[in-house]
């Protein structure tokens, strides 16, 4: 009995480690790498950091998440650097293709998979641009390693 499971556990090993060389070894099989879009923008001026971290936590936390499938949305602030006390909006889709669903074209318009998103988020990215001086700026960046 004791030989048995033995065995059972070395073919379990070796089904599971298989399966893991090969994916290691066919890039096809991996995940799709996110693709990450950057957005700088800046407070208005009479705007104070604390009531617009406060909002964010409050209302913006999970927006996205919650209202479209493989899509988030970050703000960060810049703790050391050139971008020191700056903040950054990021837009994270889990993968090219789901940034492309929503936008189709780079610098085109948003897709009616997006609008329909939109509606949903509107109320609340109505209301951050109350705080902020956006740039149309934008870069999007895809994972290239881990």
């Amino acid at each position: 009995m004791h030989r048995h499971r033995s065995i059972l556990a070395l073919c379990c090993l070796f089904s599971i480690s298989t399966t893991l060389l090969v994916r290691a070894a066919d890039p096809d099989l991996k995940a799709p790498a996110p693709v990450l879009s950057i957005r700088e923008f800046e407070l208005k001026p009479a705007v104070k950091a604390e009531e617009f971290e406060g909002f964010v936590r409050r209302e913006m936390a999970g927006v996205a998440g919650t209202d479209a499938a493989g899509m988030k949305v970050h703000i960060l602030k810049g703790d050391r650097g050139a971008r020191k006390g700056r903040y950054i909006l990021i837009w994270e889709f889990d993968s090219a293709a789901t940034r492309n669903l929503y936008f189709p074209r780079e610098g085109g318009a948003a897709s009616p998979a997006y609008q329909q998103v939109w509606k949903r988020m509107r109320a609340v990215m109505d209301k951050f641009s109350t705080y902020v001086k956006e740039t149309p700026a934008y870069t999007d960046y895809v994972r290239v390693s881990d």
